[in-house]
């Protein structure tokens, strides 16, 4: 069979591109970006049913089957949700309704549901029950949160797992819709050996498991023993986002705890007796898997350190404010305007130090946080040069935090 896998840049669509190439079958992946080592075609959502046509009879033979995985977490700019889960995929689905290429959506759950509780979700939906109207095949999956060492919700919960004492955010008992990448994979290559006479539209979840099991078990999987956890209350959850709506964690945010908070896995019948973690058990996490999870809990551990140096740095200036009057008096500035300076300088900080943690305007604060360091190192230089003499060295172990920045600033780009 000829397939085209949309979205095989990502974590599933890479993924079954290497599974149902080893069946046998003829695979071709479209995505934005040019991925090595595979018959790769550019995908663009923008594009109009027509230009989908010809892309589906470039080759030698048309398509058989399009199974499509494209999604998005979270909007940007350049990558809206109405356009990514709905739009495109529209024109894509009447593309092949012309031609009658079979297809298969990867959806998510939780957009199954009549009102999904998320935009996310509500885009998801949008475009599954166009491709489920009318009578032909077509088959539409909504699996739980997919485990694999290529998923970023994974890596998030491995981080998590490394935690020498762990935050349980859902509760202790709690269970979660989760499905492993193994499972999943299997479950779409049966589907295909076994094509459906009508429509389908199934939930895929493995057993549910609480988020104890799961920490624990990925624990085991990258080698570490049992470790111990502490519960988060939901109250305290709840005041966090409602003081900071767009803090996010890599998966973890307002709108993926909202979700699964309202998830109930009661109304589900798994597809499988095992869970996704006790699937992942069955092979080691490999070495690269660990050493970037490490690299990554480094790089949270230095900007929650950098974060704490701005914020402590603020909030000592108000406190002793004699002392940063005397410092500041050495510039030649005193009095109201010196106070004035101080206390915009250590709010200002302050502010830094907080808004270092939001994701989406993180790359600028690290650049004016280091365009700041230089600009007090220079002053310093100038009106007080004795300074780089001090015992404490506060301008040389200002370039060790410009370093840090440095640092972060390539890191959250990457």
């Amino acid at each position: 069979m000829k397939i085209l896998i949309v979205g095989v840049s990502g974590f599933i669509g890479r993924y079954l591109y290497d599974a149902l190439s080893q069946q046998g079958h003829h695979v071709i992946g479209s995505s934005r970006n040019k991925v090595p080592n595979i018959k790769w075609q550019e995908l663009n959502f923008n594009q109009s049913v027509e230009d989908w046509e010809k892309q589906f009879y470039s080759e030698s033979q048309s398509i058989d089957l399009m199974i499509n995985t494209v999604g998005i977490y979270q909007q940007s700019e350049s990558q809206q949700f109405s356009q990514v889960h709905d739009i495109g995929p529209r024109r894509l689905f009447e593309a092949c309704k012309k031609h009658s290429i079979k297809v298969i959506q990867i959806s998510a759950i939780g957009a199954e549901s009549e009102h999904p509780a998320a935009e996310f979700l509500n885009s998801k939906r949008n475009a599954d029950q166009v491709l489920l109207e009318g009578d032909t095949s077509n088959v539409v999956l909504y699996p739980g949160i997919v485990l694999g060492e290529q998923g970023r919700s994974t890596r998030q919960l491995s981080l998590l797992a490394r935690l020498f004492c762990m935050p349980l955010v859902f509760g202790r008992n709690r269970e979660l819709p989760l499905i492993s990448i193994h499972q999943l994979t299997r479950h779409i290559i049966d589907l295909i050996n076994n094509w459906p006479t009508s429509k389908k539209a199934n939930v895929l979840v493995a057993k549910p498991e609480s988020m104890e099991h799961l920490l624990n078990n990925l624990r085991q999987w990258m080698g570490l023993r049992k470790g111990y956890f502490i519960s988060i209350p939901k109250q305290l959850i709840k005041f966090v986002f409602f003081m900071f709506p767009k803090l996010s964690v890599g998966a973890f945010n307002k709108q993926s705890i909202d979700m699964l908070s309202a998830y109930s896995t009661k109304e589900v019948v798994p597809i499988t007796n095992e869970t996704a973690s006790e699937s992942l058990l069955k092979n080691n996490a490999t070495a690269d898997f660990n050493k970037s999870i490490k690299l990554r809990m480094m790089f949270y551990l230095n900007l929650i350190t950098l974060s704490i140096i701005w914020i402590v740095s603020g909030l000592s200036s108000l406190i002793n404010i004699e002392q940063s009057r005397e410092l500041i008096a050495l510039t030649g500035i005193s009095g109201n305007e010196g106070d004035t300076i101080i206390f915009t300088a250590a709010i200002g900080d302050i502010f830094l130090g907080v808004l270092l943690c939001i994701p989406q305007l993180r790359r600028w604060v690290i650049k004016i946080q280091i365009s700041i360091i230089v600009i007090y190192s220079l002053i310093i230089s100038i009106f007080i040069p004795i300074f780089w003499l001090h015992p404490f060295a506060p301008i040389v172990k200002s370039l060790a935090m410009i370093v840090l920045a440095l640092y972060l600033l390539i890191e959250d780009k990457e």
